[in-house]
């Protein structure tokens, strides 16, 4: 049988390679069920004509397998029938009428599927009428390509991400989950914040860092960025307003997005309090011997980053140990004096030992 024209690849266009994964075992298994060649013609076939053969080949690797009426057809009439038919009347004959399914197909490309039930996906997606599928649809229909991966990005992304902006942007499935993830714990840490502010956000370009996008959206919106309750002593920072004001007397870097600490308040790896009696910001840090966690004090810091004095301190750190709040220090063998070893040692912060030795 002499090709029809649509089958064909343009004289310019590159021959694809005869495609492995799933699809070169099922190939193999028609042509010797219907004695006659499937792959060759296959392989000189126009990216539409392929990417509709891929969609039937998929069909007989399902429980589904083919509508009864090429289920009646020899294997030599099916070869016949897929080499010879338009790419739409193959789709349409294996799918059903679905509006919009054969045009989508045809932008998968000249490589198929990875899974070949993501085509009855694909299908789904489009005949789809609860608002999910629709808003999937409506991305799967503004894509310039189709493909697994973007079918799993759908799958994984919250409804109110189905956009075609915020889709297109996402590179990976994994990546999808990252922002999944992330959108939970921005919404545990700023109460005001809603999804369809991140969304919105997100389709405005965010995407392109989403490290600073989640330090700028905690910025802005964080509200619930610690779990240690005040007392008489400690006033804990708990607010991006909060973090914004402190910022003013004890150095820009507690509200800067590079430094990273609103970040490790929010997750818990941190926390900040001002000292009530004076004006010196305490830094705790959450840390865990393998059993229990427990807080430390990490530093103290005056107005613009001053050292705090030794009395000071020795206060501070016995009414942080009042909550069970330790502070840790480098210690030495016992019988050697203090001053030889801060003299010598090579470790910080030995300049501890005397304060807590005090304490």
């Amino acid at each position: 049988m002499t090709a029809c024209h649509h089958l064909v690849c343009p004289p310019d266009c590159s021959l694809p390679d005869v495609p492995g994964c799933w699809v070169l075992p099922v190939l193999i298994r028609v042509e010797a069920a219907a004695d006659r060649r499937l792959i060759g013609p296959l392989a000189v076939a126009t990216c539409e004509h392929r990417a509709a053969i891929f969609a039937a080949l998929a069909a007989l690797e399902s429980d589904r397998g083919l509508p009864p009426v090429l289920a009646a057809l020899s294997p030599e009439s099916f070869v016949e029938w897929l080499l010879s038919a338009p790419p739409s009347e193959i789709v349409t004959a294996i799918h059903g009428d679905v509006p919009e399914l054969p045009a989508a197909v045809a932008r998968i490309g000249c490589d198929p599927l990875e899974d070949p039930g993501d085509y009855a996906r694909l299908a789904g997606l489009l005949s789809g009428q609860d608002s999910r599928a629709c808003l999937q649809a409506q991305c799967l229909l503004q894509a310039a390509q189709i493909s697994s991966r973007l079918l799993r990005i759908l799958d994984r992304l919250r409804e109110t991400y189905l956009r075609p902006g915020v889709v297109s942007a996402i590179r990976t499935p994994e990546i999808a989950d990252r922002i999944e993830q992330i959108t939970d714990f921005l919404l545990q840490s700023c109460s005001q914040l809603t999804e369809q502010d991140l969304a919105q956000s997100l389709e405005a370009g965010a995407l392109f860092n989403v490290h600073d996008w989640t330090s700028r959206m905690l910025l802005w919106h964080g509200d619930v960025l610690c779990d240690l309750p005040d007392d008489g002593d400690f006033s804990f920072l708990r607010s991006a307003r909060a973090f914004g004001t402190c910022a003013e007397c004890y150095g820009p870097d507690l509200a800067s997005p590079s430094s990273g600490k609103i970040m490790n308040a929010a997750l818990g790896v941190a926390a900040f309090a001002e000292w009530k009696h004076a004006p010196v910001l305490v830094e705790l840090v959450r840390m865990s011997d393998g059993i229990d966690a427990f807080w430390i004090c990490q530093d103290l810091r005056g107005p613009d980053g001053a050292p705090v004095s030794d009395r000071l301190t020795r206060d501070i750190r016995t009414f942080l140990s009042r909550r069970g709040i330790r502070s840790l220090a480098v210690t030495h063998r016992p019988g050697l004096g203090f001053d030889l070893v801060e003299r010598l040692a090579h470790v910080e912060p030995v300049t501890l030992l005397r304060v807590c030795e005090a304490a």
